[in-house]
């Protein structure tokens, strides 16, 4: 992750363990450029052992100066010389925070692989050479959005800004959506507080029948009320910047006249009716808060564009690539599957559209899963078609098959998508795994490998993304291979508790697919539930079943607990 450009020649912060060098903020600095500051002594420190002092006057010798640039866009930093004085800049916020890991990760070479797992160079003398530079992140919504890239500090080290992650508003906050984050129409219009009074506010079935499991979009009423429920949203909660009104999770549409004339002028999408909620609903955010966006899927029914409505200015259509893509066909790049028309039709229809993708087996979180290369080549299909925004959901609720490593690299290609995938995961490893770090890089070519032998059933595999463990990679050869592997990895690592706890974790989506594809020994399940416990793995099926479920039910596998034989 080098620096792209022509280096400066190299300056001296530290020397010798003595430093060479201040840093300078505003005498009025905002509390995004002391935590910076304080962020870059902190690190200083710990590589070389010397403190660059924190001032907000100009010194007599060489200094690091810090500093808001308003003048940049959102989120990005610049990074340049003044003589001997490096200077750190950054769009009021986040930007002078990323300014500073910028040049920590990608000209010192630090990395943050985890909070627990953090790589620094240790030296005496700090000397480098600058490349002065710009960059303005191309996503504003940079949500990896599994259980390990939730932790704020994790999230503000690394330049994500998931809404899950809770950077606080004094270290540049993250992107707030005020509580209203996806299929808020039952929120923004409560069935409990009008359905009793007004159904015809709720959608009309196609048989006749008022229902809440939608509203009537088109509604007169129904507009000014959601509209109003947004504002006054808006107002409780200042620090929002997406405001999502957006369908409820079903099928369901309104069969009114109003809606059904709308649908089919508009050739058949229900995204007609939703647009002519939304954009009324933006028009009047626009006019008292221009800095919020309003987004609302794209989605089952209202996957398609229409043929002559578009969305506002301020709004964001948040793509789901489930039904016409990664749900049927999760090893298959984006712009090779059906929903590559899909996302082609709206970059032409609208410039601001947000993906919301899927990278997990949701019905065995823990199952091995070769798509490492798909996600990476997702994300830049997804930046060339005017995505704005990205979010990968993986294993979100509880510990899943490698969601560190994920995690990181997925951060990584969100805050720059050109950079390499396969560099990205070595790097991890190398960091994150020591000792062991060759083992476990050939466990992951292992699994690239068994992906691509088997890549005519993966092209559509039986469940989808949600396959099964019986399915043709995860074969005998497979988990025979794996099992040697972190065998000789554990090995490597015996004596340092650290790294042969980050291998046994590593190896645990191999003891999963052990204990459900049979037979379950007690050696087995013991070994799983011990590692399982202490990486704290709860759910393994997406809100279905959870660790302690599953044990009891492979218990009930076990020799001992079969029935005797009459």
């Amino acid at each position: 992750m080098k620096p792209v450009g022509k280096a400066s020649a190299p300056i001296t912060l530290v020397r010798n363990g003595r430093p060479h060098y201040r840093i300078v903020i505003p005498r009025q600095a905002s509390s995004e450029e002391r935590k910076a500051a304080e962020d870059l002594q902190h690190w200083v420190r710990e590589m070389t052992g010397a403190e660059l002092r924190i001032s907000t006057s100009r010194p007599a010798g060489a200094f690091v100066r810090i500093a808001a640039d308003p003048k940049l866009p959102r989120e990005a930093y610049r990074i340049g010389l003044s003589g001997n004085n490096l200077l750190l800049s950054g769009s009021p916020g986040r930007g002078v925070i990323n300014a500073v890991y910028a040049l920590l990760e990608e000209d010192l070479g630090c990395r943050w692989y985890t909070n627990d797992s953090i790589r620094l160079p240790r030296t005496k003398t700090l000397a480098f050479a600058v490349v002065p530079r710009t960059y303005a992140p191309k996503l504003i919504l940079r949500d990896p959005f599994y259980f390990a890239s939730f932790d704020p500090v994790w999230s503000l080290r690394n330049r994500t800004n998931a809404p899950d992650a809770k950077v606080p508003e004094e270290y540049g906050g993250r992107v707030d959506y005020g509580g209203l984050f996806v299929h808020t129409h039952a929120a923004l219009l409560p069935p409990d507080t009008y359905f009793k009074e007004h159904p015809d506010y709720f959608a009309l079935s196609a048989a006749g029948q008022r229902h809440t499991a939608q509203i009537c979009p088109t509604h007169p009423d129904v507009v000014r009320i959601v509209t109003e429920n947004v504002l006054k949203r808006l107002k409780e909660q200042p620090d929002t910047e997406i405001v999502s009104v957006s369908k409820n999770d079903n099928m369901d549409v309104c069969h009114c006249e109003r809606c059904k004339e709308l649908r089919e002028a508009e050739g058949g999408t229900d995204m007609a009716n939703q647009l002519f909620l939304v954009n009324q609903v933006a028009e009047a955010v626009e006019k008292e808060y221009p800095h919020v966006w309003v987004d609302t899927l794209a989605y089952l029914e209202t996957i398609q564009v229409p043929k002559t409505m578009r969305p506002r200015k301020n709004v964001i259509i948040r793509l789901c690539n489930d039904v016409v893509g990664a749900w049927s066909r999760p090893f298959t790049p984006a712009r090779q599957s059906p929903v590559a028309e899909v996302i082609q039709q709206w970059s032409a229809a609208h410039d601001r559209l947000s993906i919301w993708d899927y990278n997990v087996n949701f019905s065995h979180y823990l199952a091995p899963m070769p798509n490492m290369e798909v996600i990476a080549d997702n994300i830049r299909f997804w930046v060339e078609n005017h995505a704005i925004g990205v979010m990968t959901q993986g294993g979100y609720q509880s510990t899943s098959e490698r969601d560190e490593m994920r995690s990181w690299v997925i951060a990584k290609l969100m805050w720059d998508p050109s950079r390499d995938q396969q560099a990205l995961v070595d790097d991890f490893i190398a960091g994150h795994y020591g000792k062991a770090a060759p083992m476990i890089a050939e466990y992951d070519r292992l699994l690239v490998e068994a992906g691509k032998k088997h890549a005519k059933e993966l092209a559509e595999p039986p469940g989808g993304i949600r396959y099964p463990m019986t399915v043709g990679f995860l074969s005998k050869e497979f988990l025979e291979s794996a099992t040697a592997i972190f065998a000789r990895a554990k090995e490597a690592a015996a004596g340092d508790e650290t790294l042969l706890r980050r291998v046994e974790r590593a190896e645990l989506p191999i003891l999963y697919v052990k204990l459900a594809q049979g037979p379950v020994t007690e050696e087995l399940l013991t070994r799983f539930e011990t590692v399982a416990r202490r990486e704290k793995v709860d759910w393994l099926l997406e809100w279905q079943v959870r660790l302690d479920q599953q044990l009891e039910a492979w218990r009930k596998q076990l020799p001992s607990q079969a029935a005797p034989t009459q």
